[in-house]
């Protein structure tokens, strides 16, 4: 099958996906550039999330788009 037609069909899935990463980025960079003023433990621990999620949110986009789910 196409790639696009498979994104196509399930754009409300990817999209959710897709909206969970951005938010973690935007995260990251507020995090990465006010980093000197918050505790490292507190910096660490929400870089470490954030990258989780980012690296979860992306499994699962691949996943969706590979097998996804019949329709």
């Amino acid at each position: 099958m196409d790639v696009w037609f498979l994104i196509k069909e399930r754009y409300m899935l990817l999209s959710i996906f897709l909206i969970i990463i951005v938010v973690s980025v935007f995260l990251l960079i507020a995090i990465w550039k006010n980093r000197t003023d918050m505790p490292k433990s507190l910096t660490l621990t929400i870089t470490i999330i954030c990258s989780i999620i980012i690296a979860l949110s992306v499994f699962s986009l691949v996943f969706a788009v590979s097998f996804g789910y019949n329709s």
